[in-house]
């Protein structure tokens, strides 16, 4: 059975991961598909956030999880810091710090009697960075608005620019492949792929407060992806969610920054050069990437 590290109630958190599946078979890093968040510089917990299934990982950075933070799966990264009170799964490291480990405890294989290192053996590169190349996208000219509390028919693959749903409204992707400047989602609005969907986006993505974005109930987080491949350097995150949104899509972001706002829920994968899970986030794997292929 998977040991859990616990930070600092053990057996507390034993028995509360007991019965998660998938669990035991976490004994080696996980391959990108298994990730739900990963970021390629840095990633960060927020409090009360909870990540279960799938793995957390940073191929080149730091890892924060913070106080009463959840993540009974992988903890992958060079230098990871755990908050007391935070559950953790295994951890692949080489320096974990903060709670009960103190100041740091280095990784790597003990002698006799030395106890538990705390840090799995970190293999790397974490993810093989040719799968996290960026992508290219080209947006077309003609903007396309929801009206308020308005349901459009399912649109058809193709290439917009500025899309903007207003409060309530419900626009609706027939499936394929989107090309879009960028995304902005009102309050309770919400962008619906009712099939396969992949949409380039070369802005910004902005979602307010209650929004929905992704693949319609019962298709499959799996079956919609986002990319990101905005290289505007103006300091704000490519992909912002405000509080309470719902997510159900592989966001991929490689050269900018995703922030998924307080108390939502997202399904999917989240990947960034920074990722971070605001306070009271749930987060569940349900990856686009596909699996490694059978050596």
């Amino acid at each position: 059975m998977t040991r859990v590290l616990t930070v600092p109630y053990v057996v507390l958190t034993m028995l509360l991961l007991g019965g998660v599946p998938g669990l035991a078979r976490a004994q080696s890093q996980p391959a990108l598909n298994g990730y739900a968040v990963l970021g390629l510089q840095s990633v960060r917990i927020g409090p009360g956030a909870r990540v279960q299934p799938g793995a957390v990982g940073v191929t080149a950075g730091s890892i924060r999880l913070a106080g009463a933070a959840a993540v009974p799966g992988s903890v992958v990264g060079d230098t990871i810091r755990v908050a007391r009170r935070t559950q953790v799964g295994r951890l692949f490291c080489n320096v974990v710090s903060g709670g009960r480990f103190g100041p740091g405890v280095v990784g790597g294989p003990v002698v006799g009697g030395g106890g538990d290192a705390a840090c799995r053996k970190l293999t790397t590169p974490v993810v093989d960075p040719a799968l996290l190349a960026p992508v290219t996208g080209a947006p077309g000219t003609q903007d396309l608005t929801v009206a308020a509390r308005s349901v459009t028919s399912p649109f058809a693959a193709g290439s917009f620019g500025a899309v903007v749903v207003r409060r309530g409204g419900v626009l609706q992707l027939a499936g394929g492949s989107y090309q879009m400047r960028s995304i902005r989602l009102a309050r309770a609005a919400r962008l619906v792929c009712v099939d396969d969907c992949r949409i380039t986006v070369t802005e910004k993505v902005r979602l307010a407060r209650r929004p929905q974005l992704g693949a319609a109930q019962g298709l499959g987080a799996r079956r919609a992806r986002v990319d990101m491949t905005s290289t505007l350097a103006d300091g704000t995150p490519d992909f912002l969610a405000a509080p309470r949104a719902i997510v159900a899509a592989t966001i991929f972001a490689p050269n900018g920054d995703i922030v998924l706002g307080a108390h939502g829920e997202y399904r999917g994968a989240y990947v960034g050069r920074s990722v971070w899970v605001r306070p009271g986030g749930v987060v569940r794997e349900d990856s686009a990437f596909p699996p490694p292929p059978r050596r």
